[in-house]
Formats: structure tokens, sequence, C-alpha cells
């Protein structure tokens, strides 16, 4: 089991790995509805992606707003601009609150043919070797998992099955479900029978 905490957005997540290849996944957060479901392994690539995002623009604005505080301080030494420095001092601060929130280091595991984010974690949380022992269990487990379909053709059933229940329990939109479903019927349609490569 994996249970991470990210406090700046105010969201608790805890993944749950079963030895009949299920994962249990409970997602809750302030800003966020509640996301509780379960997946079946075998639908999923066992090689993640890391997803980083860096929130440049408040960085940047942080930054300006910094400098700005620093000039009136040491330049203009008046009431009136050490009142402006402490504002912008403030501001500068706060923008910080906005980068940080929209910034983050994610792995994300996504069905294999679908691509559909099933999984997504906190990269290095709780911690560094906890995360990675983890992920590894995972990745292995998946591998396991998808020996149970004998052919490619099994495969696809599988996960169109999958993400139709998905659909069901609103994990993914009606939307989502229609691409992912064209994604798969097209690979169905050019799929031969045959034992699948892992």
């Amino acid at each position: 089991m994996l249970e991470q905490v990210n406090w700046m957005r105010r969201c608790h997540s805890q993944f749950t790995l079963f030895n009949n290849h299920r994962l249990e996944i409970k997602t809750h957060g302030v800003l966020q509805n509640p996301r509780d479901y379960s997946i079946d392994i075998g639908i999923l690539d066992p090689h993640p992606k890391r997803m980083r995002k860096i929130a440049w623009h408040y960085l940047l604005i942080s930054s300006a707003l910094a400098a700005a505080a620093w000039f009136q301080a040491f330049v203009n030494l008046t009431t009136d601009s050490t009142l402006l420095s402490v504002v912008l001092s403030a501001s500068a601060g706060l923008s910080l609150v906005p980068a940080v929130y929209r910034s983050h280091d994610r792995l994300v595991f996504y069905s294999r043919y679908g691509r559909v984010p099933l999984v997504v974690l906190f990269n290095r949380l709780p911690d560094r070797t906890t995360f990675e022992e983890f992920t590894e269990v995972l990745a292995k487990q998946i591998k396991d998992a998808r020996a149970q379909f004998m052919c490619l053709n099994e495969t696809l059933s599988e996960e169109l099955k999958a993400h139709r229940r998905l659909r069901e329990e609103g994990v993914i939109s009606s939307r989502r479900y229609d691409i992912v479903k064209q994604r798969i019927l097209a690979q169905h349609s050019c799929a031969k029978s045959g034992p699948e490569s892992n």
C-alpha cells in the first residue's frame, strides 16, 4: 500500500495493490470530488510517464515584484516607498502560492491502448525509497498480470470492458470513453490472432 498526502493541494490518496492483480485507488481533496475505484492492472502500460510542470509565469511575476520591492526599499528611501516595498514584498510572497500549487511532478500509469491516465502518483511521496519500492512492485505486477491475456484481441476486449465500467462509475467522462473506444476498436481491426508480446 502507498499513502500520499499533498499538503499544498490538500489532497490525500491511497493506493492498495492486491494479489489478484487489482489496484484500489482512493483520492480525496478539498478542491476535487472524492474518487474511489479499482482497476485490473493488466490493462495498464508498465512503463509510466513522468509529468513535470513548473508554473514559470507565476515565478516570473514573483521575481519581478521582489525586484521592485528591493528597488523601492534601497533606492527611494521615503516613507511612501517603504510602505510600497512592504506591499510589493507581500505580493511577491503571495504570488509564490499559485506557483507552488500549479507546479507538479507526477508519475502517471496509462491504460495501454486507451491511453487514459488511471494511476497518478505524486513523485517521491511520502519519501523517495517508499515511492520507488511501490512503483517497482506495481510495474512488475502489471507485467505479470498481462500474462493472463492469451492474445491481443482478448487484451483489447478486457481493456474496453474496463474503460466502460470506469465510465459508468464516473471515473472517466463519456467523451473520454468515446475516444478510448475508437482507439481500441482501431487496434482491434488490425489485430491478428496469436500470442501477444508483453
